[in-house]
């Protein structure tokens, strides 16, 4: 079984000061990302692999979660595609994970996660910050995974 899990990161400051890339999290989304973690603690679910948008507020919040989570957890791989991507980029990124890993998470941001998520599956939605949609197929390779509707869908959001 592969289960994908998309995370759009917390919410961020707005200022003017900050470009960007560099925009770090807002108290809220800090607390946020870290109730995820412990959500996701409590119900032991873990991630194989962790592929991660090298912004500051999407790096900051896979750090917080894992680190909310408790549990050994991989290592963030950063992914400079994340930043400005497409559908069409998330899934070739998706394509070539190893089909060793079974429970991938992809931190990221808003369209494209959105767009992907709802490409997926119809039980999709928008993500709202700090949103985690996971997606579980029934299948032993991640290469195609788009052109079967996944088993089942699953979300969270805050509040948790």
């Amino acid at each position: 079984m592969k289960t994908l899990s998309l995370l759009r990161h917390a919410t961020a400051v707005r200022d003017p000061r900050f470009v960007d890339f560099d925009r770090p999290l807002e108290p809220s989304g800090e607390r946020d990302a870290l109730r995820l973690g412990m959500r996701l603690r409590d119900t032991q679910a873990g991630f194989d692999r962790v592929i991660c948008s090298p912004a500051v507020r999407t790096s900051r919040t896979a750090s917080l979660l894992l680190q909310a989570m408790g549990l050994q957890q991989p290592t963030v791989e950063l992914e400079r595609a994340l930043y400005t991507s497409s559908v069409d980029r998330l899934l070739r990124i998706i394509a070539g994970v190893d089909d060793a890993v079974e429970r991938l998470l992809i931190v990221g941001h808003n369209p494209e996660l959105s767009e992907l998520a709802i490409f997926l599956s119809a039980d999709a939605e928008e993500l709202s910050p700090c949103t985690l949609v996971s997606l579980h197929w029934e299948s032993t390779g991640w290469l195609g995974l788009e052109l079967t509707r996944p088993a089942a869908v699953s979300i969270l959001r805050p509040p948790y």
